[in-house]
């Protein structure tokens, strides 16, 4: 954590040990019948210093003044980037739960330091690969660089079309979780699709898309949303969602998507971009 170079951890603080609900119903036999698992808000301190630049007790005040300024719980949620000793980087959304809280006697509060820490907890307990996962379906490939040399007797190809309909989406985290999904139109194409392979669940949309136009879908639990942008303007286009459509999920592991379109669908290209959710890094 960095909030100004007089601002120091402590510690490492707890990144694993989340804890889970597991619910059960009562049982005409002996034990009971599970029921489910929920996980519980992620709750952890991070303890820091402020190293005393200056043995005056305004300057320790001032620290201590932007300190409050910065974590200020009315400002949630924020967002704590970590890096691991291996130099992977992650981040998790988090709310504190008070002020700053600073400590007295000599062991806490002297010429050398005064230490604090941040109560913190997070009603999203999972941490996030810093970095989002893109992934392109069908797309028009460019086939040629420069300089550039076109043969008198044969020309030259400018792009070709991907030719496969199917492609495996690998999901890295420990868990299940959404994605963007992205349609663009490169001419006019009718009722664009996704369909998972491995469970055959689809999404489909029943509309016209025209060229230039990019449908993008977010199947993130609590955060579903569906959007047309056609000429510069994005509109909601829930209503055109198929009924037998599902909000794709990736599982961990492999998962194949096949893409689709009832007429153009070379017109078609399609993208997914997802961050890989962790428990525990």
């Amino acid at each position: 954590m960095t909030f100004g170079r007089h601002f120091r951890l402590i510690e490492d603080f707890a990144l694993s040990g989340l804890s889970a609900s597991v619910n059960y119903s009562e049982s005409t036999t002996d034990g009971s019948n599970y029921q489910n698992t929920m996980l519980d808000n992620r709750d952890f301190d991070i303890p820091f210093y402020i190293h005393n630049a200056i043995s005056d007790s305004w300057w320790i005040e001032e620290k201590r003044n932007y300190a409050f300024k910065v974590f200020n719980p009315k400002t949630n949620p924020f967002r704590i980037d970590i890096t691991t000793k291996s130099g992977e980087e992650y981040y998790i959304n988090a709310n504190l739960e008070g002020a700053p809280s600073f400590p007295v006697g000599f062991e806490n509060q002297n010429k050398v330091w005064q230490k604090g820490f941040l109560q913190f907890s997070a009603n999203d307990p999972y941490f996030y690969q810093k970095e989002a996962v893109g992934v392109d379906i069908a797309l028009w490939v460019g086939a040629f660089e420069f300089p550039l040399e076109i043969p008198e007797d044969t020309g030259i190809e400018m792009g070709y079309r991907s030719q496969s309909l199917i492609v495996n989406v690998k999901n890295e985290g420990q868990e299940s979780t959404g994605m963007i999904i992205r349609f663009k139109a490169l001419g006019t194409l009718k009722n664009p699709s996704l369909v998972n392979v491995n469970t055959y669940e689809l999404l489909k949309l029943n509309t016209t898309m025209i060229a230039g136009d990019i449908i993008e879908i977010s199947t993130f639990k609590r955060k579903k949303k569906l959007t047309l942008t056609r000429n510069g303007v994005t509109s909601n286009i829930f209503n055109q969602l198929d009924l037998a459509s599902t909000f794709l999920q990736l599982e961990i592991g492999d998962n194949l998507f096949r893409y689709n379109a009832d007429e153009g669908l070379d017109n078609l290209e399609v993208s997914m971009n997802f961050t890989p959710r962790l428990l525990g890094v």
